[in-house]
């Protein structure tokens, strides 16, 4: 769970930046555009970072243009949504790319049992 007064700003940017390279190099041949997950099941007060959202996305703008497909906020709760209306003009094109869904959303439309992440499963 992202912590803003926890967590050091820049050792976040640097665990992103390597998760991001992760994904990619785990993408089979063909493929480009890797699926954002952002799971906001408890998420809080504690949790909002709008510095940080943004440079994920300016990340993929600047960086690894056209290689995100899709990015789901999952179960995101009320006190998400300023936050996302604050954050959405901010991140250009890529606010489009966003979805809103559930976790059986999540769990039906996205994996398969045997590729679905432990954190998803019942």
């Amino acid at each position: 769970m992202h912590l803003l007064q926890v967590h050091d700003p820049i050792e976040n940017e640097k665990l992103c930046t390597f998760l991001i390279e992760k994904a990619l190099d785990k993408l089979p041949p063909g493929k480009e555009e890797i699926l954002g997950i952002f799971d906001l099941r408890g998420f809080g007060p504690e949790n909002a970072d709008l510095k940080f959202l943004t440079f994920i996305f300016d990340a993929f703008y600047y960086y690894y243009p056209r290689r995100l497909g899709q990015v789901l906020f999952v179960d995101a709760p009320f006190l998400f949504k300023p936050i996302w209306q604050l954050a959405k003009p901010l991140l250009k094109s890529y606010a489009s790319l966003v979805k809103f869904c559930s976790v059986e959303t999540v769990k039906s439309e996205y994996f398969t049992e045997e590729t679905l992440p432990a954190g998803f499963r019942d």
